[in-house]
């Protein structure tokens, strides 16, 4: 018998509804962290009849979409009849397009007096789950008629990342965060109290959904990470063996802390270094001093045209500098000449070699002379940051905090792209209890204070960031920095060491260059050697995991089996790893591509659960990544999901994310944030006028393909 196999596509209530003045928790961690807010979105709350008609026009037979908790239950207890009118004129436009509905509960966001409760405990509190149960009911009995999939808890094992964070990350990847200076202990304790929490959240929304519906269909969707196989039963093993909390607390260390911290030339290095997605792989990265924006240094008799993709000019850029990196897309037509340094271009400019110079205004501004004119550009924008070593977390405490009391006295200076959690909120460094050194969780601030001098990088080349004084030190912003930070770690009046550098140096030089070479196999130890790093959602599903993890009330309490799959790796080669965690932190244009690993996932999910349907419910790309465009991404993807039907497995259904571009979750828009099928140009287009791509004719031929076959 033929199933009644599915297409369709998804999107998110943060990610899509425009923001209506009541914040849920991602606004104001945006808000907080000086991340991109959301703003319009795509205006789905008004525009969603549009785009289910592009998702009827391309074929699909299923709409994803999620409520905003907090939009429906604005205070404790309190329900909205407004809203959840509206969702029900959404699921109805769906049902009449001939739309299966999956809704998402909880889509990586929730309401603040959820936070709040439990003296902000939030999804730690004991009660969590009891609040989960009373919003799904409110759900079911309101709107349950027109519901055919739950999703409880979108990707609840990525969750644990608002309470943990590995050596080689800055910050938390997501909200909320623990109060500052958490030591990895700390943060898997609080870890081993979220999973049970999650897990019975669940369990008793799907309870109170089917004690309304009993025939509802309820389940969750965890982030599938493509592994060998071999690997993925090795990193599973450590979940299913672990015998007691404290055995997992000492686990810890593995990911949050390392034991041995690199020692470079420099402690730390002020030197312009932009906060670009290649760098933060090898270095920690302060918070901002400083925003670079895009530029171009030209004659002043030069006509800069509107559409710059098309002219022909000759441009030149800094070999090492972020605008190299995207030099080809702004300038598609032009003939592109590389520099060791600024000086070199400019001294081509002046002689007629090339026509402008692409670079950051922090850099171009002090030549914008006679004769020379700089001209903004709009477009990504680039942090400057203080550069210390992976690991150095006490290091790059002292670091963020002395810049924060640095910031006092200069305003001006940026706040965006900051560390803070929602612990911080409303509070400073005295109401936190941090008025004494800040806590010794590696040896990164030892050894400067036994050394008794701070070793700082620089690069003396720009005005106002730092030049020469003619008498062998330095003046400006950053140097003025230095000081700052070798006062907060030494005392007033340190010594400090300035140690010029140029080109990669200006980051290389917080490495051990030995220590640099083993990156890879310490993120992975970090990564996969404890409990956070394993599909820890599906084993606790399947009765694998100890009872502290999983009660076992909630084992099986699934009705279908969801999986959201992305990006893999087929060996462990070094840098195939680092390219996965780079996925991890949102760098999506550098995550690596496995399609081939999709079809054993699907079986692995078979065997796990015998009997249960399983949806694909996230499966996409950015523009491209890894040689693969989103186009070519989903073909390679969906034959992987055409094999699966045809030896018979339960898939229901397959959701492309997403219907459209959508705000990810604070990130810039850009080709590394854009997983549309039709394309939206969120910052510029005050029309948002959805726009067809490649990958949406592709889809469409694919889901034509399929019916002519079932057929």
């Amino acid at each position: 018998m033929q199933r009644d196999f599915r297409f369709g596509v998804a999107t998110a209530d943060h990610q899509c509804e425009a923001y209506n003045g009541r914040d849920d928790i991602r606004d104001v961690w945006e808000r907080v962290r000086g991340l991109t807010p959301r703003g319009t979105a795509t205006d789905f709350w008004n525009r969603y009849r549009e785009d289910v008609d592009l998702a009827k026009g391309l074929g699909c037979r299923a709409f994803r979409f999620s409520l905003s908790w907090a939009r429906l239950e604005p205070e404790a207890g309190v329900w909205d009849e407004t809203a959840f009118a509206h969702y029900r004129d959404v699921l109805q436009y769906m049902r009449d397009a001939g739309m299966a509905t999956v809704v998402t509960l909880h889509h990586n966001t929730w309401p603040l007096h959820v936070q709040a409760a439990g003296d902000g405990a939030g999804m730690l509190d004991e009660r969590f789950p009891e609040r989960m149960r009373a919003y799904a009911e409110q759900v079911a009995v309101r709107l349950g008629d027109l519901i055919d999939y739950y999703v409880t808890l979108n990707e609840p094992n990525q969750l644990v990342y608002g309470y943990i964070k590995g050596f080689w990350m800055r910050s938390y990847p997501v909200p909320p965060g623990l109060e500052p200076y958490a030591t990895g202990e700390q943060q898997m304790d609080a870890v081993l109290h979220l999973i049970p929490n999650l897990f019975r959240a669940h369990a008793q929304a799907r309870q109170a959904i089917r004690s309304i519906h009993p025939e509802a269909k309820v389940g969750s969707n965890p982030l599938v990470l493509g592994l060998p196989r071999w690997l993925q039963r090795l990193i599973d093993s450590n979940a299913t063996h672990l015998r007691s909390p404290e055995q997992a607390i000492r686990q810890a260390a593995r990911l949050s802390q390392h034991k041995i911290v690199d020692s470079g030339l420099v402690d730390v290095s002020i030197a312009q270094l932009a906060m670009t997605q290649q760098r933060m792989s090898h270095v920690l990265f302060s918070e901002p001093y400083a925003i670079a924006k895009p530029a171009l240094l030209r004659s002043a008799s030069l006509a800069v045209p509107s559409a710059l993709q098309s002219w022909p000019i000759r441009v030149g850029v800094i070999a090492d500098a972020p605008p190299a990196a995207r030099v080809g897309g702004v300038f598609t037509a032009a003939q592109v000449e590389y520099y060791p340094d600024i000086t070199s271009a400019v001294d081509a400019l002046r002689k007629g070699l090339i026509d402008l110079i692409f670079d950051t205004d922090i850099v171009l501004q002090q030549y914008a002379t006679t004769g020379f004119q700089l001209t903004p550009l709009p477009g990504q924008s680039w942090p400057m940051s203080v550069a210390v070593a992976l690991g150095s977390r006490s290091l790059l405490d002292a670091v963020d905090r002395a810049l924060r009391a640095f910031k006092e006295r200069y305003p001006a200076l940026p706040r965006d792209h900051n560390r803070k959690t929602i612990a911080d909120i409303g509070k400073d460094e005295q109401s936190h209890g941090r008025t004494g050194d800040v806590p010794d969780l590696d040896p990164s601030l030892r050894a400067i204070r036994k050394r008794g001098v701070l070793r700082v990088g620089i690069h003396p080349s720009v005005e106002g960031m730092c030049m020469p004084d003619g008498t062998g030190g330095y003046f400006g912003l950053e140097p003025d920095l230095a000081r700052a930070i070798a006062d907060g770690i030494l005392g007033p009046g340190a010594q400090i060491s300035f140690v010029p550098l140029s080109g990669d140096n200006r980051w290389k030089s917080t490495r051990s260059s030995i220590l640099s070479i083993f990156d890879d196999v310490r993120k992975t130890v970090g990564m996969f050697g404890t409990l956070v790093g394993t599909n820890w959602w599906n084993l606790g599903m399947a009765g694998r995991l100890p009872s502290f993890l999983c009660p076992p009330e909630c084992i099986g309490a699934l009705d279908f089996v969801g999986i959201d799959y992305y990006w893999g790796i087929s060996s462990i080669w070094p840098g195939e790893l680092h390219r996965l965690t780079a996925a991890a932190e949102c760098h999506y244009a550098m995550a690596p591509v496995w399609p081939g690993v999709l079809d054993g996932i699907l079986r692995e999910a078979e065997e796990q659960f015998p009997g249960k349907p399983i949806i694909i419910i996230e499966n996409g790309c950015v523009t491209a990544t890894d040689g693969f465009t989103r186009a070519n991404y989903l073909k390679a993807h969906i034959g992987q999901v055409e094999r699966a039907l045809k030896r018979g497995s339960p898939i229901d259904a397959y959701l492309c994310w997403s219907i459209t571009s959508n705000r990810e979750w604070g990130l810039p828009f850009d080709d590394n944030s854009d997983f549309g099928l039709y394309h939206i140009d969120l910052d510029h287009d005050a029309a948002l006028q959805r726009i067809p791509t490649e990958a949406s004719e592709l889809y469409a031929d694919l889901i034509r393909a399929h019916s002519e076959l079932a057929t």
